[in-house]
C-alpha cells in the first residue's frame, strides 16, 4: 500500500516538473496585439514584442515587423510586461540559516539550491522570473546569496542567473541577537543587543582589513621575486574583503531606523556601501540618509505589527522613500507573497499615491538595478533577456492573473496548458487512488454514522438542524426583522452609486442616516431639513466589510504586545472574548480605514477556545463596541499530528494509529462535554451547581448558537462534520482551506465556511498552485455559504483583496461582496443589524471612489454605528509626520 500511495504523489510531482515545454534554440516568438508595459519606455497600445534566441529582438507598435515563421501569440485584450523580480526570496533553498556562529560568510546559498522546490513553480505562475535567494537573518553577517531565474525543470546549476554580481546577507535587529527564537538551546549566543551586533560587524571588518593587507603585502613580495607560501586562506574573511574591494554587494536585513543608520555609518567608516536594506520598515524615517548613502530600500508593501520591531511599519514606506530619492523595490520574503508581487506593488498606489509606472517599477526595473542586473532584465527593451509575462488584465489590478511566462524566450508557464495538464494529472491520480482503494480502502475518512448511543431526539443530523434556523443562515435570503430608525441628527450621502447587497444597485442615489441607523435609501430620497450632506461625487456606497475571524482587540502588535487569544487550559468555554476587547488598539483604526467596520473576535486557546464576540470597530469601551456578545464557541479541531504543539519537535517514531487514538480521545472529550452541557441546561436552575464551562457550551448544545470549528485539511473537515453529527450540534468550519474537497458534503449538511486566510500556500504540493485562491469560487459553485476571515490582528484591512483574488480565480464578484458583508453577517448571527444597506439597520457603511476590491480605490468616508469615524490611524499619522520632515541630511 505504501508503494501505491507514494506513486500517487510522485506521479503528480513528475508531471508537474515535466509540464514546461523547453523551446528549441533559434525559436522566434511574436507576442502581438496586447498592451505592452515596457516600464522604462512607456506604454504601447496594440503592441508587438518579438523574442529571438533568448533575447528581446523588437518592441514596438502594431507595425513592428514580425519575422517569417515566428510563433504568433495573440495577446489582444491582455497586458505584456517584463518578468517580475523579487529582491528578497528564500525559495529553492534547502536551508537558509547557520546559527552556530555570528559571522557565517563562509556559507552560501548556491550550495543548497533545491530545483525541486514547488515554490519555484508556484512563483513562476505568479509572473516571477528572477529571485534574489538570500541567507537567513540569524547572523549579523550571514551567508552569500544566489540570484536565480525560475527555470522550472532545470537542475540547480540551471537555475543560476549567469553573470549576476555576487552578494551577501547581513542582519540587524532582533533576529541576530536572540537565537532562541530559532529554537537554539543551551547558552545564549553573543550578541544579545543591538550594540553587540554593531561590534560584531565592526570587529569582522577590522579582521578583514588585516587579512586584506596580508594578501596585498604578499602580492608585493611576489612581484619583487620573493618565494614561499602565501597567507593562510580564511573563507570567512574572503567575502568581506570582496565587499571592501567593491566586488560583492551587501543586502542587509533591518527594521528600525537607528540600526539602519548605524550600518550606513559603519560601512562608510570601513569604506564600502550598502547595496540594499532589506525590509527596512522604518526607512521612511531616514530616507534622506539612505538616498545620500546610495542604499536601495527593498521593503514589504504593508506587513506590520508581526513583532515588536515592526510596530512602526507603515504601508506608505515605499512611497516616502521613493519620493526622497531612494531606489525602492517591493519584496516578498515569502513564497506566498512572491506569487502576487504585482498587487503587492499596487498597494503603494493605494497607500502612498504612486503612479502605475512607479508601482510597476518597484517589482521590475528597480530590483534589477538593486541587484545590478538591469542591463539584462527589468524592462522590455531590445537586447535584454526575453523574460516576459502576459497577463489577462492590467498587472496592478487585484483581478489580474498570469496567462504565460517566458524566461530567456522559452515558455515556462501557460495557464490554459496548466489547466489541461492538471486535469490529466487528476485523472491519473484518481486511477492510482482507485487501485489503492481496492486493497486499502479510502484515502480520506468518510463521514462516520452517529454512534448508536447518540440521543437522536436531541442530536439530529446537520441538515435537520438547518430547519430550526432562518434559511438565510445557510444561504437563502430570509426576511430581515427591520428595526425603526433612531432619532437624532441626520446625515445624507448624495450623488452616490449605492450597493445595498440585499438588492439591486441604486444609481445616483441618496442614503439617509439618522442617529445610528439607516433611515432611507433610494434614487428619489429627499434630504431631511438640517441634515449634514456628503456629496459622494459619483462614488460608491457599500455596507461595511466584515472580517469573520480575527484576534482584533485581543492581540495587540508592537510594544504593548498583549496577547489574550490563547488561554492555557484545554477547555475554555467560560472565556469571553468580549470583555478583553481593547477598543483603543492601534490595529482597529488601521483596519477600519480600509472599509472594515465589524469583526468576529475569536479566542483560540486549547481545544475549546472560548466565546466568540462580534464587535464594531468603534466605541469608547468594549461595551459600546459590542454588536453581539456571543456568536458561538470556538473549537480547535485536533489534527492527527506528530508534534505536541507549535514549535515542538516532530517525533517521527509515533505511529499513525497512536496519533489517531490520541486525537479521537480529545474529540470524544468535547462530545461528552456537549452532552453534559445539554443535560445541564435542562436541569432545574435551582438545584444545579454552577459550571461555567457547561453554561458556555449550553447554547451550542441547545442549537441556539453554532460551534466554530477550526479545520483546514480535507480529512479534518470530514472528521469535524462527523463529530457534529454525533454531537447533534450546528457547526461552522473556519479556516477551511481544503473545504472545496468536501464541498458536496458541506452543501448536503448545510454547513457554512469562514475561509481564510486564502492568501496562503496550498498545503499539498500536488494541488493546483492557486488552490487557496480558487477555494471560494469552488464553494460557491457547490452552493456552500461562506465568508472570509484573516485570522489575525494586523492584516484585517486586506479582507477586500482576499475576496478580489478569489474573483480573479473564478468567484462571481457579487458573491464575493456578499461574502464580506451579508453572508458574513448571516453566519455570525448579526444579519438583522449589519451586512446590507436597509432601513432600520445600523449605519455601518463606507463611501469609496470606485470598486472597493480594487487596490487603486480610495475610501473617503467610514461610518460605524452612524458615526463618521474618519480616516486616521497610527499609520496615517506617521505618514503625515515623516512626509513633512524637512528635506536633506543635517
Amino acid at each position: 500500500m505504501t508503494v501505491l500511495r507514494f506513486g500517487v504523489v510522485v506521479a503528480a510531482l513528475m508531471v508537474l516538473q515535466q509540464s514546461t515545454p523547453i523551446a528549441q534554440a533559434g525559436r522566434v516568438v511574436a507576442i502581438r496585439g496586447g498592451t505592452v508595459l515596457t516600464v522604462t519606455r512607456g506604454t504601447i497600445q496594440n503592441g508587438v514584442v518579438v523574442l529571438r534566441d533568448g533575447k528581446i529582438a523588437a518592441v514596438g507598435g502594431s507595425g513592428t515587423p514580425v519575422p517569417q515563421g515566428a510563433e504568433i501569440v495573440d495577446a489582444k485584450g491582455r497586458f505584456v510586461t517584463p518578468g517580475i523580480i523579487d529582491a528578497h526570496s528564500h525559495i529553492a533553498a534547502e536551508s537558509i540559516n547557520e546559527g552556530g556562529t555570528t559571522v557565517s560568510s563562509m556559507t552560501g546559498v548556491e550550495d543548497v539550491l533545491d530545483p525541486a522546490d514547488v515554490s519555484i513553480y508556484r512563483n513562476l505562475a505568479g509572473g516571477l522570473t528572477v529571485a534574489n535567494v538570500l541567507h537567513g537573518s540569524a547572523n549579523p553577517i550571514g551567508g552569500k546569496n544566489q540570484v536565480i531565474k525560475l527555470r522550472w525543470g532545470k537542475d540547480a546549476r540551471g537555475l543560476i542567473f549567469e553573470g549576476a554580481p555576487p552578494g551577501i546577507k547581513f542582519a540587524l535587529g532582533e533576529n541576530p541577537k536572540d537565537m532562541r527564537q530559532f529554537g537554539q538551546t543551551g547558552p545564549r549566543r553573543y550578541p544579545v543587543t543591538r550594540p553587540g551586533v554593531e561590534f560584531v560587524i565592526r570587529d569582522a571588518f577590522g579582521r578583514a582589513k588585516v587579512y586584506q593587507q596580508e594578501w596585498q603585502d604578499d602580492e608585493r613580495r611576489r612581484a619583487g621575486g620573493a618565494a614561499g607560501d602565501g597567507p593562510r586562506r580564511d573563507l570567512q574573511l574572503e567575502p568581506l574583503v570582496e565587499i571592501l574591494e567593491g566586488k560583492r554587494l551587501v543586502h542587509s536585513h533591518t527594521y528600525r531606523a537607528d540600526e539602519t543608520l548605524m550600518l550606513m555609518r559603519l560601512a562608510e567608516e570601513m569604506g564600502f556601501k550598502i547595496a540594499t536594506f532589506q525590509h527596512v520598515l522604518e526607512g521612511y524615517k531616514i530616507a534622506d540618509e539612505m538616498a545620500k548613502h546610495g542604499a536601495g530600500g527593498s521593503t514589504f508593501s504593508d506587513w506590520w505589527g508581526f513583532k515588536v520591531e515592526a510596530e512602526d511599519a507603515i504601508p506608505y514606506n515605499a512611497a516616502i522613500m521613493h519620493r526622497r530619492g531612494v531606489l525602492v523595490s517591493i519584496n516578498s520574503d515569502s513564497a506566498e507573497h512572491a506569487r502576487r508581487l504585482n498587487t503587492e506593488a499596487a498597494k503603494s498606489m493605494h497607500w502612498g499615491g504612486v503612479t502605475e509606472d512607479e508601482a510597476l517599477s518597484f517589482v521590475t526595473i528597480n530590483p534589477a538595478k538593486q541587484l545590478k542586473i538591469d542591463r539584462r532584465v527589468g524592462s522590455l527593451e531590445v537586447g535584454k533577456d526575453a523574460d516576459v509575462v502576459i497577463w489577462n488584465k492590467h498587472p496592478l489590478s487585484t483581478y489580474a492573473i498570469v496567462d504565460r511566462v517566458y524566461i530567456d524566450g522559452q515558455q515556462y508557464y501557460d495557464r490554459s496548458g496548466e489547466e489541461r495538464r492538471l486535469t490529466d494529472a487528476g485523472k491519473e491520480k484518481s486511477t492510482l487512488a482507485a487501485a489503492e482503494g481496492r486493497n486499502a480502502g479510502p484515502q480520506t475518512p468518510q463521514t462516520p454514522q452517529p454512534r448508536a448511543s447518540a440521543p437522536q431526539t436531541s442530536g439530529p443530523q446537520q441538515a435537520q438542524l438547518a430547519q430550526t434556523l432562518p434559511e438565510e443562515t445557510f444561504g437563502a435570503v430570509a426576511p430581515i426583522a427591520v428595526q425603526q430608525a433612531a432619532s437624532g441628527p441626520a446625515t445624507a450621502i448624495a450623488n452616490a452609486r449605492i450597493f445595498p447587497i440585499s438588492g439591486a444597485p441604486i444609481e445616483r442615489g441618496t442614503i439617509v442616516i439618522r442617529g445610528n441607523r439607516i433611515e432611507a435609501l433610494g434614487a428619489n430620497v429627499a434630504v431631511p431639513a438640517g441634515a449634514t450632506v456628503i456629496d459622494a461625487k459619483g462614488g460608491q456606497v457599500y455596507p461595511g466589510f466584515i472580517d469573520a475571524r480575527t484576534s482584533l482587540g485581543l492581540n495587540e502588535p508592537g510594544p504593548r504586545n498583549f496577547e489574550d487569544t490563547n488561554e492555557m487550559l484545554e477547555i475554555n468555554a467560560s472565556v469571553k472574548a468580549q470583555v478583553a476587547y481593547q477598543s483603543d488598539s492601534d490595529a482597529i483604526p488601521v483596519a477600519r480605514v480600509n472599509g472594515i467596520t465589524t469583526a468576529a473576535v475569536v479566542p483560540s486557546g486549547g481545544l475549546i477556545g472560548g466565546q466568540i464576540a462580534v464587535m464594531n470597530l468603534d466605541g469608547w469601551t468594549w461595551e459600546e463596541a459590542t454588536l453581539s456578545p456571543v456568536a458561538g464557541v470556538s473549537f480547535q479541531f485536533p489534527p492527527v499530528a506528530r508534534t505536541q504543539g507549535p514549535g515542538a519537535a516532530i517525533d517521527a517514531n509515533r505511529k499513525y494509529e497512536d496519533l489517531k487514538q490520541e486525537r479521537d480521545a480529545k474529540v470524544k472529550r468535547v462530545e461528552d462535554l456537549i452532552a453534559r452541557a445539554r443535560a445541564y441546561s435542562r436541569a432545574p436552575a435551582a438545584g444545579r451547581a454552577i459550571d461555567w464551562n457547561l453554561a458556555g457550551l449550553a447554547p451550542v448544545a441547545d442549537l441556539k448558537q453554532p460551534m466554530f470549528v477550526a479545520a483546514n485539511s480535507e480529512g479534518d473537515i470530514r472528521e469535524a462534520i462527523a463529530f457534529a453529527d454525533r454531537a447533534g450540534i450546528r457547526i461552522v468550519i473556519t479556516g477551511g482551506l481544503e473545504s472545496p474537497l468536501v464541498a458536496p458534503l458541506l452543501k448536503e449538511k448545510n454547513i457554512p465556511v469562514i475561509l481564510g486566510s486564502v492568501l496562503t500556500l496550498p498545503a499539498r504540493e500536488d494541488a493546483h498552485h492557486a488552490a487557496t485562491y480558487k477555494a471560494a469560487g469552488e464553494l460557491a459553485a457547490a452552493g456552500v455559504t461562506f465568508a472570509f476571515g484573516t485570522g489575525g490582528a494586523t492584516n484585517n484591512r486586506l479582507i477586500p483583496y482576499e475576496a478580489a483574488i478569489s474573483v480573479a480565480w473564478g468567484l462571481d464578484r457579487s458573491r464575493a461582496l456578499r461574502a464580506i458583508t451579508l453572508d458574513a453577517a448571516t453566519i455570525l448571527g448579526v444579519a438583522d443589524k449589519v451586512g446590507s444597506l436597509e432601513p432600520g439597520k445600523l449605519a455601518n457603511l463606507f463611501v469609496a471612489t470606485g470598486d472597493p476590491m480594487e487596490m487603486q480605490t480610495q475610501f473617503t468616508h467610514i461610518f460605524i454605528n452612524g458615526r463618521n469615524v474618519g480616516l486616521k490611524s497610527k499609520h496615517t499619522e506617521l505618514n503625515d509626520r515623516f512626509s513633512g520632515r524637512p528635506a536633506g541630511v543635517k
